[in-house]
């Protein structure tokens, strides 16, 4: 018998089932440490603390608990997933949130156990197999909801492809009990359990299995919805429909108008955001699920009850967890996809050669082909948006000192005390009978917070206001407090941050990336900055390290900006101020330590520049209240020198480079002089024809330094001396360069695309360049022996074919 297993076993570890196995293994691992690694970086959100806090106090005879709202609440008030009941001892092995991030992750990739098997089985191909195992491990999708805090949605993915695999396999009893562990992570889990029973019926004619599970199916969706919801509801209704407020307010009357008034369907389909999001879906898979039509269809509640929710959560494909709900009908989508398109090409090929030559080379060579179409593919698009190393958006999360001191003050909390913590900490101390998320603060004995982290659902403002109050209020004092890391204990006396808090804004060894040197006033100086960009949402942010060159006496608002290529203001630090301004402002600053400030994450566009000033007061519209320039080692000053641009990127697909400045090497090909009012002096210019664009580019040399900000005009003139063309607008080349930013002496170039008409006839054409200050329109005089010549010169004839 022993012999006969082992035999048994061997002809099926194949070579292919080895690796298969190596890739999952791999996805569990990786995907495991990432996660972990984005909780200890402080980037967790509020799913995984609640989810842990109701496992804990499961385990705990606390049936399905939680308490971080600020009152005791039932989890099957939001969600029905009674799933959490088998999740729960495993808190008996390690209590940490540790324990279902590697969970979550194994589960998602033992999810591509049954994708592999039946892959190379429907194709008769290992080699496809391997192909849609690797399309679902490498699809963005995947990778985000696994590490996109805890979702019970999220295994229910897997336990819905098993599902179909053993439907797939006539292995009825298998079938039965994954639906019901699917059904039980969520509460619309069972409407596509009830199109699954559809397909039973209607694929394999299994009418007494396709019959049960659309009744069971039904019977828990009921169950879920009328009956278990309401019943631990506050308000005694579901607490998410609002979200199909356009369609109704309870479940039937939403499914009725649905199927109703399809216009209302298209409606809200058609938009912008959802057409692209399902691009999104479909794209890494080859748009084969629409050839695999039926078997998407199983997923109809799926792609209904995320298409038309006005939560844009849930048709976002770079974020969040609702996408698990579409993985298991994309992947098997595929698959028949791919097996549909297998039989066509049969049929057309057999017609003119012989079936024994298909089934002997050309089935091969058409799923080889297909499965190499389908890994470029794929592989293209984690490249892009996925998250493994192969990609550009693979996010930076490596955790560092500041997550073992926060564990070390976690552990000095004793653990039956009820405390309070903001989101991002709220998982390190929500396995306990009542804990909060701040700022509900109720009974708690202790409050653990990070200056340093999303303090949301609180504005920065509003959270150090928070804790302001507090320490004046007397119930709470600063129990310990290191490197941005506070805990308030009721009780406590002391309401004096040690000195150890502020080292979160310290920098011992400040290594920049972009260095810089500029010094504000005589008391600041801008030493660097780095880009910390994410690629995956097109979110930058930028740090900024800054030296106190000697005790500040004023109070000072550290003020980065961004601009546009037109100098506009795109974001600055208004409403997302940032951490160091708000606990460790300059005039509490140490002279001669480094200090260093950040932006908050903010989406800044195509093309920007880093605008860094300084300002008393909080009116940056008032010239008189910045600090002076003093000094900016090859940088533009703007505004009567009280800022500069620090630094300029381009955003080129899902990178951001950097835009070089102007080189001060420059040499004209037609050389010119012209002397504009003793302020400038144009040198030369360059003409270059490029489609319906002359491009003009004016080589400029400072004369005297400019208060204004002049413009430059170029026109193209007809034989007759009539304008044909124009550009107007001020002197730019990749970066705008207004002239009160020029120094004398300095030479540049200035870039001027015209525009020229569709129906310009082929010839010779005038080039004429002038300057005008916008506000009067008055022009610069050109001067020839200190006399007025003119306001414009003519500088040479270009030929257009």
């Amino acid at each position: 018998m022993i012999a006969q297993r082992w035999h048994w076993l061997k002809s099926r570890f194949t070579a292919d089932v080895g690796i298969a196995a190596v890739f999952i293994a791999a996805f569990s691992t990786y995907f495991s440490w990432l996660a972990i690694q984005r909780l200890q970086t402080f980037h967790s959100e509020y799913d995984l603390g609640e989810h842990q806090q109701v496992l804990w106090n499961t385990l705990h005879g606390y049936w399905f608990y939680y308490t971080s709202t600020g009152m005791p609440l039932h989890h099957f008030s939001q969600h029905a997933d009674p799933l959490l009941i088998l999740i729960a001892p495993l808190y008996l092995l390690h209590k940490g949130p540790e324990t279902i991030l590697i969970l979550q992750a194994t589960i998602v990739a033992l999810g591509g156990i049954p994708v592999f098997l039946l892959a190379r089985e429907k194709l008769n191909s290992r080699v496809f197999g391997m192909t849609l195992l690797l399309l679902y491990l490498l699809f963005p999708g995947t990778e985000i909801i696994t590490v996109s805090d805890f979702h019970p949605p999220v295994l229910a993915m897997s336990f819905l492809m098993a599902a179909f695999y053993f439907l797939e396999k006539k292995r009825d009893s298998w079938f039965v009990v994954f639906i019901v562990l699917a059904m039980a992570a969520k509460e619309q889990i069972p409407l596509v359990v009830f199109f699954m029973g559809v397909y039973a019926i209607i694929r394999h004619r299994k009418w007494m299995l396709g019959l049960t599970t659309m009744i069971l199916s039904a019977a828990w969706f009921w169950a879920d919805m009328y009956w278990l919801i309401p019943m631990y509801s506050v308000t005694h209704e579901q607490l998410f429909l609002h979200f199909y407020a356009d369609f109704g307010s309870t479940p039937l009357e939403i499914v009725t108008r649905v199927l109703a008034r399809p216009q209302l369907v298209v409606a809200s389909l058609w938009q912008p955001e959802k057409i692209d999001f399902l691009i999104k879906l479909f794209a890494p898979f080859g748009f084969l699920p629409l050839i695999g039509f039926p078997i998407l269809l199983i997923g109809t509640p799926a792609f209904a009850i995320n298409l038309l929710s006005s939560n844009p959560a849930m048709f976002t494909a770079d974020r969040g967890h609702y996408i698990a709900d579409y993985i298991p009908w994309l992947v098997w989508g595929t698959l028949f996809g791919a097996y549909f398109l297998q039989k066509i090409a049969r049929k057309i090929t057999t017609s003119f050669i012989p079936i024994e030559v298909w089934q002997a080379k050309g089935e091969r060579l058409f799923v080889s082909g297909l499965s190499v179409i389908l890994l470029v593919v794929g592989l293209s698009w984690q490249m892009n948006y996925g998250l493994t190393p192969l990609s550009v958006s693979q996010p930076q999360w490596h955790s560092t000192e500041r997550y073992d001191i926060s564990q070390a003050l976690v552990r000095q909390i004793p653990d039956d005390a009820v405390i309070s913590a903001q989101i991002p900490l709220y998982a390190f101390i929500s396995t306990r009978h009542t804990a909060y998320v701040f700022p509900y603060v109720a009974e708690s004995d202790y409050i653990f917070l990070d200056v340093t982290a999303l303090t949301t659902p609180l504005h920065p403002n509003d959270f150090r206001a928070a804790v302001r109050k507090l320490l004046a209020d007397g119930q709470f004092g600063v129990w310990r407090a290191d490197d941005g890391f506070i805990v308030l204990k009721r009780g406590e006396p002391n309401t004096t941050l040690p000195d150890a808090f502020f080292d979160f804004a310290r920098e011992t060894d400040p290594q920049p990336e972009i260095p810089l040197d500029v010094q504000f006033g005589d008391a600041l100086r801008l030493v660097g900055a780095d880009v910390l960009d994410n690629p995956l949402w097109a979110e930058t942010q930028v740090r900024l390290y800054w030296r106190a060159l000697k005790p500040i006496d004023e109070p000072l608002r550290l003020y980065p900006f961004f601009i546009n290529p037109n100098g506009e203001t795109i974001e600055d630090t208004s409403l997302r101020p940032m951490a160091t301004q708000l606990w460790y402002p300059p005039e509490q600053w140490k002279a001669g330590e480094t200090v260093v400030s950040e932006t908050l994450p903010w989406p800044l566009g195509n093309e920007w520049s880093l605008a860094v000033g300084v300002l008393r007061g909080e009116n940056w519209s008032d010239w008189s209240r910045r600090l002076p320039v003093a000094a900016a080692a090859g940088l533009r000053r703007f505004d009567a020198g009280t800022w500069v641009r620090a630094a300029s990127f381009a955003r080129q697909g899902r990178k951001l480079v950097p835009i070089a400045a102007a080189d001060a090497d420059l040499h004209p090909p037609n050389i010119a002089q012209f002397n504009f009012d003793n302020k400038m002096e144009l040198r030369g210019y360059a003409a270059e024809h490029s489609g319906d664009t002359l491009n003009v580019t004016l080589f400029w040399r400072a004369s005297a330094a400019m208060a204004r900000d002049y413009t430059v005009f170029v026109h193209l003139l007809d034989a007759n001396g009539a304008v044909v063309a124009q550009h107007d607008g001020q002197p730019t080349w990749q970066l705008p360069m207004p002239t009160s930013t020029w120094q004398p002496g300095e030479t540049l170039r200035d870039n001027h695309p015209i525009t020229l008409p569709a129906d310009l006839p082929p010839g010779e054409y005038q080039l004429r360049v002038g300057v005008y200050f916008w506000q009067t329109l008055e022009r610069l005089p050109i001067l020839a022996n200190g006399v007025p010549v003119g306001d414009s010169v003519d500088l040479g004839v270009v030929r257009l074919p």
